[in-house]
């Protein structure tokens, strides 16, 4: 089987978390048993799998399973019909939405807080003292159990976190200390796993442990880690039959200037201090596999697509001229040269519309966007959207005229192949290394040098104007991403594996 190493499923999440999760889809569905393996607490955890594409029979979480909770189904659990606040001995109060409050003989003694997004689903129980100071907390799961317990001590600060079976049994206790002015987690110890007790000191000492555990059983485990902050933890892992890593970014600061550029630190695990313990690495364009093979010539570097869809789609024609900007507004995908782009563009097409999905890395970032948004007068004409679940963001492609990338420079182009699959053409700077593999200028869109918002203005302005152009762009579009579809996208895969 396939494990592919993760820390968690989060709400923004970046194009690590969606490439491992497209890849556990299509190797699953390609009859090659593949898991999405998190390492990080997640509560909502099913919730969250479902926004990346995910179902939980995808998914191996390290809590879950020394929980014994893989595999559990949803109960919605009412606040008031919980077992730990019988109302025979208690009296519930709803004060708002959000939570309500317990009493004991007229004094409140707790609060039950409302499950986000839900009308009176428990998200967890607090005890207060006769101070009304939180003395402990009840964390339930989405899926409505109770999960963990956290005790606190008095100055409010968390002492510890006990960890639940589904029968309410403790199986792992987490213990915090202050280290260095910090308050942290400093312990972890399984109670009674397999009849014995462990103890590890840190989170990732436990997520080693059960890693081993997970394949221990599987003489044919191969691993992919996925996230690099995790790579020193799979170099020690035992027994699989393989173990990679795939590069989701670029891997130095001077991706422009091949072999010149300083190794990114978060890759300096996989790629120098313990690339031994690894079989090799992939990714996904031939630039990167031959910059990194001049780099470290004994390294065994494969390419294997960075993502895959499921199907091609018909696209549907959106009520104004749409272009599309879709990704994180860090600085490396540069959004303000889109703006920029955006303002050359509206003089040729006043009602065309530029809309953003992803989030940004900060609030600084997102003012700044607004700012420049008001300065260029594209109010009317530009929206900064939120970040989307991929189901929500599939409408977005489907009504999408044309979609832009202005970044420094990508590994590969999740969004653009995605796009691709309903018929979007691109129109990108030719920056390393995806563009040149992913669009073929005039062709399936249009690549322009890097930097040149008046070029691409012009690109964008002639596929929104020009039907007979956009119709040829947009049906090569779709014929690329018919060879990113999972069956000839896994064949690249097992060659890769080979």
């Amino acid at each position: 089987m396939y494990y592919f190493i993760t820390e968690n499923v989060f709400g923004l999440n970046s194009g690590t978390e969606h490439a491992a999760a497209r890849r556990t889809n299509m190797f699953n569905a390609e009859g090659e048993r593949a898991y999405y393996v998190s390492r990080n607490y997640n509560r909502f955890l099913n919730r969250d799998l479902a926004n990346i594409g995910l179902t939980p029979a995808e998914s191996i979480n390290m809590y879950d399973f020394f929980q014994g909770t893989l595999d559990v189904e949803r109960r919605e659990q009412n606040l008031r019909l919980l077992p730990e606040v019988p109302l025979d001995k208690y009296h519930v109060d709803g004060v708002s939405a959000n939570y309500s409050v317990i009493k004991h003989a007229g004094r409140e003694v707790g609060r039950i807080n409302v499950l986000p997004a839900t009308v009176g689903l428990t998200m967890d129980v607090e005890s207060r003292d006769i101070r009304g100071n939180i003395v402990a907390r009840e964390n339930w799961d989405w899926r409505g159990f109770k999960s963990s317990r956290d005790y606190f001590h008095p100055d409010g600060s968390v002492a510890s976190r006990t960890y639940f079976d589904l029968q309410g049994h403790p199986v792992l206790e987490e213990l915090w200390m202050n280290v260095n002015g910090q308050l942290a987690p400093s312990m972890w110890q399984l109670l009674n796993y397999k009849g014995r007790k462990y103890q590890f000191n840190t989170e990732d000492q436990l997520f080693l442990f059960f890693l081993n555990e997970l394949i221990s059983t599987d003489g044919d485990a191969t691993i992919i880690s996925d996230r690099h902050t995790l790579d020193y933890v799979v170099a020690d892992v035992q027994g699989a039959k393989a173990k990679w890593g795939y590069l989701h970014g670029v891997h130095t600061d001077k991706p422009a200037a091949p072999g010149r550029g300083h190794v990114l630190n978060v890759y300096r695990t996989l790629l120098q201090d313990r690339a031994d313990d690894f079989d090799g690495v992939f990714v996904a364009t031939p630039e990167q596999q031959q910059e990194l093979q001049q780099r470290y010539p004994h390294m065994t570097v494969r390419v294997a697509p960075d993502t895959a869809v499921a199907a091609t789609h018909d696209h549907q024609k959106a009520a104004k001229p749409t272009v599309v900007f879709v990704g994180r507004f860090g600085p490396d995908k540069r959004p303000e040269q889109a703006l920029q782009m955006m303002a050359q563009v509206v003089q040729k097409v006043p009602a065309a519309q530029l809309n953003f999905y992803g989030y940004a890395p900060d609030n600084e970032t997102l003012t700044n966007l607004n700012n420049q948004i008001t300065k260029l007068g594209l109010k009317d004409n530009v929206t900064l959207g939120a970040y989307l679940s991929r189901q929500d963001l599939d409408a977005v492609y489907a009504a999408a005229d044309v979609i832009v990338q202005t970044s420094s420079a990508e590994s590969f182009g999740m969004n653009l192949v995605e796009a691709m699959a309903y018929g979007v053409p691109v129109v990108t700077y030719n920056v390393p290394y995806g563009a040149a593999n992913l669009v073929r200028s005039g062709d399936n869109g249009y690549v322009v040098p890097d930097n040149a918002t008046k070029q691409m203005a012009a690109k964008v302005v002639k596929l929104l104007t020009d039907q007979q152009d956009w119709q040829a762009k947009s049906t090569a579009a779709t014929a690329w991403a018919t060879e990113m579809t999972y069956s000839r996208a896994m064949g690249k895969w097992r060659e890769a594996l080979k």
